[in-house]
């Protein structure tokens, strides 16, 4: 494949908070080859678009272009990325360096800063991701009020079955994790 285009972005609702990814690596005809959103636990915006950027790389690096040209709506970090700008925190330096170790692997690259609308399909991505995230939360939270509210009607005997069920449960789960990994 002669060239490549990235859209990245990181979506993070605080300061740090919980954070998401989108990656979008299309051709020049505009087929999108990936698509992938993700959450990435607690990070800062920021940390968000560059952890989005390295997922990216890393996808675009698989398919060996001649060109790769990044997409990002991050003014901040696009200027951090070509060098016109330092990044002061030492994790988003750490991050920095990361990017532009997997950039140098591309014969041809450049990173541009674009309007929102442009990085839209990655950036909702991102925010589909976050959206699931706080989903499954919710529903978590429910189930175990649910379950909480149902051990407190039950006798000791029977809370000891189901601690003892518990208990069982967890080790046949961390038993086929690891035969698993030893696969």
């Amino acid at each position: 494949m002669r060239k490549l285009f990235l859209s990245a972005g990181g979506a993070a609702r605080g300061d740090p908070a919980v954070a998401a990814i989108g990656v979008v690596l299309s051709d020049p005809q505009g087929r999108v080859l990936e698509r992938l959103g993700k959450c990435i636990g607690r990070a800062t915006p920021e940390v968000a678009e560059y952890r989005a950027i390295l997922e990216g790389l890393r996808l675009a690096l698989q398919r060996q272009p001649e060109e790769l040209v990044l997409f990002t709506d991050n003014h901040q970090v696009v200027n951090q990325l070509n060098g016109t700008l330092s990044p002061r925190d030492p994790a988003v330096q750490h991050l920095n360096r990361l990017a532009q170790e997997l950039l140098r692997r591309f014969p041809r690259a450049r990173v541009n800063y674009v309007d929102h609308e442009v990085s839209r399909a990655a950036r909702r991505l991102a925010e589909q991701a976050l959206h699931e995230e706080r989903r499954t939360e919710r529903e978590r939270q429910i189930l175990r009020q649910e379950i909480l509210a149902l051990l407190d009607a039950l006798s000791l005997e029977d809370l000891r079955r189901v601690h003892a069920f518990l208990l069982s449960f967890q080790s046949e789960k961390a038993d086929a994790h690891r035969s698993s990994a030893g696969a």
